[in-house]
């Protein structure tokens, strides 16, 4: 039968319909048909379907793939042994110069606790408050959080194959950091051949901002891990386009759009790579997994609805109105210019990656304006990894107009590691151009093994960029796992999620004042063992005079014992038990429930 035959152009327009008949509903529910209220309950009761049937579709997919490989072309012994020890050596520097602990205060807190609920209740939300009921700790006032889900997901099976433990999410990302590290030789070396492999590796393996995420419990590493298989998918795609590999690319682009905020742009890169398939294929190529992608993407859809109308999840600045503005862009330059280019170990950058990347990435550029028309035809890995560096470019330019994208600020220079991806990749594509004339890949390679023994292992081990905060919670965490056995109850003002996950019930002092009458009962019916207060001190005086935070100062008629103290820098971090709750006469309640 012909590859044109009537019976194949047929089934490709009936599936060309059926798709675009599953695109028009997908638009309709994620962004007009449904509610805020709505859009939220569906992804919080079904999101973590969806992401599993995804996820399920695209492993078997992978698997089908991998069968179909040709045999041949692959690496020696000696390759394998050589890319394997310097992945092996970038890893293990990272584990070791860096504590496997949440990196960015907060925000890892609340992935965990989203895979928290996925794993126990199949719920795509994060917890508010815990309680444990007979034996079992259950999570209560539950939301949809504005993070995506593909993280937590992963979290959550780790949980599901192992049991649950708050460690697991620091293990996903030791194991994502070889796997993108593997990714990464495998682009360079489809790309410039061993050489192109090795200078990739060196160039990002080197960049302690990557060994930082490794060691984290954040979703960056796995975004890094996205954008590089659906970059190598795409060439997959683009050297043979037939329905088995555009099902791997498609449904690996379904899951980047769920990996991050701004990941979602990257459908649009994947889109015109489907697109210059079907050019080569000279036929349209439609999987039936491919047909229904846009309703695989409407929890993210559905998500981001919720988020733009729920003005607190933004967490704006008090001088701050809009998350995306032109007033943000000059800072956000300069702090790029900051974090990229520095040179002291006070940030998480590679300058050597900065500025071979921005030499290459110009050469490139000139290149591409003096040979576009014959850019389909060209290699597919080429094509591959520039359609997708649209994507990253494009993620770039709408980070410099957020509010919160000032790269110098080590919170938010976990934002460049998309672009610190292309700027490697675009040093391997030069590298093999300038190797007609002079040795540039064998140069390149030698400089950055320099760089990365006598500067990037140091500046890794010196961590200065890492603390962030959690210093604190990691301490009062040692703290009170040294204490006696038991139940008991945290009030804090840092946030109740450290607490929570370990499944120990834990409120803010600011619902203390609205529970008094409760925690009275229940110190009364010794229900808790002990109630910890976690308080704040700040300096006042150059002598060294402090005094309590005003938003950590408990009700008028708790009674505190002090238990410790401890300095952070010019801060000090306070433990007292609550021994008693002392209400006004009009006050007294009769006895309650859980605070």
């Amino acid at each position: 039968m012909s590859e044109f035959s009537p019976q194949i152009l047929r089934r490709s327009e009936t599936r060309l319909v059926c798709f675009g008949l599953v695109a028009v509903a997908a638009v309709y529910f994620g962004f007009i048909g449904l509610g805020v209220e709505a859009s939220g309950t569906l992804v919080k009761r079904f999101g973590y379907y969806f992401i599993l049937g995804t996820f399920v579709l695209w492993l078997a997919s992978l698997w089908r793939l991998w069968r179909l490989r040709r045999e041949g072309g692959g690496m020696t012994r000696r390759e394998s042994w050589i890319a394997v020890f310097v992945m092996g050596i970038f890893s293990l520097v990272a584990f070791k110069a860096e504590p496997f602990r949440s990196k960015i205060l907060y925000d890892e807190f609340v992935l965990q606790s989203t895979a928290y609920n996925m794993h126990y209740f199949r719920d795509a939300a994060t917890m508010v408050r815990g309680y444990d009921v007979l034996g079992v700790f259950f999570s209560t006032d539950n939301y949809l959080d504005k993070r995506p889900n593909f993280f937590p997901f992963l979290i959550s099976l780790v949980h599901d194959l192992t049991g649950y433990r708050t460690a697991n999410a620091y293990w996903l990302n030791a194991f994502l950091l070889p796997v993108a590290l593997s990714l990464v030789y495998y682009l360079g070396r489809r790309l410039n051949g061993p050489r192109g492999g090795l200078l990739a590796v060196l160039l990002l393996g080197s960049l302690p901002l990557l060994g930082q995420n490794a060691t984290g419990s954040g979703m960056e590493l796995l975004n890094v891990v996205m954008i590089l298989a659906v970059t190598a998918l795409g060439a997959v795609y683009l050297r043979q386009p037939d329905e088995e590999r555009l099902s791997t690319l498609v449904l690996g682009a379904v899951l980047l759009a769920q990996t991050r905020y701004e990941s979602a742009i990257f459908v649009a890169p994947v889109a015109a790579v489907i697109a210059l398939g079907w050019w080569r294929a000279r036929r349209i190529i439609l999987s039936w997994t491919t047909v229904l992608a846009p309703l695989l993407l409407l929890p993210s859809a559905l998500q981001n609805k919720v988020l733009s109308q729920t003005r607190w999840m933004w967490e704006l600045k008090e001088n701050q109105d809009t998350r995306f503005g032109p007033e943000y862009l000059m800072g956000n330059l300069r702090g790029a210019r900051a974090f990229f280019f520095n040179t002291s170990a006070q940030m998480a950058n590679s300058w050597p990656l900065a500025v071979l990347g921005s030499l290459s990435l110009s050469y490139i550029s000139w290149r591409l304006l003096r040979g576009f028309r014959g850019l389909p035809r060209a290699n597919p890995d080429h094509v591959s990894l520039l359609l997708i560096s649209f994507g990253i470019i494009t993620n770039a330019v709408l980070i410099m107009f957020y509010y919160w994208s000032n790269l110098a600020d080590p919170i938010a220079s976990r934002l460049s590691l998309p672009l610190s991806l292309l700027l490697a990749f675009a040093v391997v594509v030069a590298a093999a151009r300038w190797d007609r004339l002079i040795p540039a890949s064998m140069t390149m390679t030698g400089l950055m093994a320099v760089f990365a023994v006598g500067v990037a292992f140091a500046h890794q081990a010196q961590h200065l960029y890492s603390h962030l905060g959690i210093d604190e919670i990691e301490w009062e965490k040692r703290y009170v796992a040294l204490r006696p056995p038991g139940e008991r109850l945290i009030i804090t003002n840092k946030s109740t999620m450290p607490w929570l996950l370990t499944k120990i019930p834990s409120i803010l002092i600011g619902r203390s004042f609205l529970v008094g009458d409760r925690l009275q009962y229940q110190l009364e019916r010794h229900t808790f063992r002990e109630i910890l207060v976690f308080q704040s001190l700040r300096p006042t005086s150059k002598e060294g005079d402090h005094q309590l935070v005003p938003e950590d100062r408990v009700p008028p008629g708790f009674q505190l014992e002090l238990l410790t103290e401890k300095r952070f820098g010019t801060k000090i971090d306070r433990v007292s038990r609550l021994v008693a709750v002392n209400l006004p006469a009009g006050d007294a309640k009769p006895a309650a429930a859980t605070p």
